[in-house]
């Protein structure tokens, strides 16, 4: 059996890659069901693996999971977001009233628009085939981000944030919008979604109210979704808080799920990792279990198997050598698994 491995996306992954986006049940923007949509946001990154970037654009790197033969799942990282019109989300802060007549004190939570990521950058759209689930291909999807950002930290900014997709009802309802986006940007969320996806934010920034919002003005129904992940992104939601991301009370301004950040430098992934050079051999002797990559931007590959550290150097076997596209004596960043 060969090893599952993390690359970047091909153009001919699009049919496999749509079937994966139709079953996300919507709500991805980044993974979006429609196909026009959908290709456009393949040939973009395409795009930006082949500009060979210097430093944080706009660039958007997917990348896919590959298992004998097959993408079996997608994750993807956005070099600097919102340079154009702004990254748009709520803070959910806390306001106090005093009334010494009264002798009342009462607190009330307020969503107050926020352009703290701008030009941060983003690790997102990440979905794994419900068939592939278990196994821990889900937590290679999420950490090979990171492994390649460590192979080039610096096409990304200093921050990074994640937008976990928010809650929907059993009917795929959207109660957070239909309280309050539904009134200003006057669509339905997916119309609204799509859009995003299609032609960018702009109109987030041109429509959205500009105030604060009182959360106790909200159907209850609304209010229970806030900061609350769709339940398909709940493990995705804790493997990111176990990596160093922090909860600081950002939601999305869509669906109110949360927003997560943390500094690149506190990512376990990356504080963890090192560079040796690779020895290949049919006898790995005593080992532990690594993720291992090779290859930077376009070359980029990334997997999870059994290596030995000797000291600058790190003991592999013939087919990880193969599937990481590397010779004895190539350059190779681990981290523990």
């Amino acid at each position: 059996m060969s090893i599952p491995f993390m690359r970047p996306i091909q153009q001919a992954d699009f049919k496999e890659i749509h079937d994966l986006a139709m079953l996300t049940g919507g709500g991805m923007t980044n993974l979006p069901m429609d196909k026009n949509n959908l290709q456009a946001r393949i040939n973009f990154s395409l795009e930006s693996f082949a500009k060979q970037a210097e430093e944080p654009g706009g660039e958007v790197y997917i990348l896919a999971l590959e298992k004998e033969g097959h993408v079996i799942g997608v994750s993807a990282l956005f070099a600097s977001i919102g340079l154009d019109s702004g990254f748009v989300n709520y803070r959910v802060n806390t306001m106090f009233h005093f009334s010494e007549q009264l002798g009342k004190r009462i607190s009330r939570r307020l969503l107050i628009p926020s352009h703290d990521f701008t030009g941060a950058s983003e690790v997102g759209s990440l979905f794994l085939s419900p068939t592939a689930r278990g196994g821990g291909y889900g937590k290679l999807l999420s950490r090979s981000r990171f492994m390649f950002i460590a192979q080039k930290p610096t096409i990304f900014a200093d921050e990074i944030c994640a937008e976990l997709r928010g809650w929907r009802d059993e009917e795929g309802g959207q109660p957070f919008w239909d309280a309050i986006g539904q009134h200003f940007f006057d669509m339905d969320f997916e119309a609204a979604d799509q859009h995003n996806s299609l032609a960018g934010n702009q109109f987030i920034a041109d429509l959205m109210p500009a105030y604060p919002i009182y959360v106790a003005l909200l159907p209850e129904k609304a209010r229970e979704c806030i900061g609350k992940p769709h339940e398909s992104g709940v493990y995705a939601y804790k493997m990111l808080l176990e990596e160093g991301f922090e909860n600081k009370g950002y939601i999305d301004i869509f669906d109110a799920g949360p927003v997560v950040n943390t500094r690149i430098s506190n990512l376990k992934c990356i504080k963890n990792s090192a560079r040796k050079k690779a020895i290949v051999s049919d006898n790995v002797g005593a080992s532990q279990e690594y993720l291992l990559a090779s290859g930077v931007c376009a070359e980029f590959r990334c997997a999870r198997g059994e290596a030995a550290i000797k000291g600058d150097d790190v003991v592999i076997t013939p087919e990880m050598a193969r599937v990481l596209n590397i010779d004895h004596g190539s350059d190779i960043c681990i981290s523990p698994w």
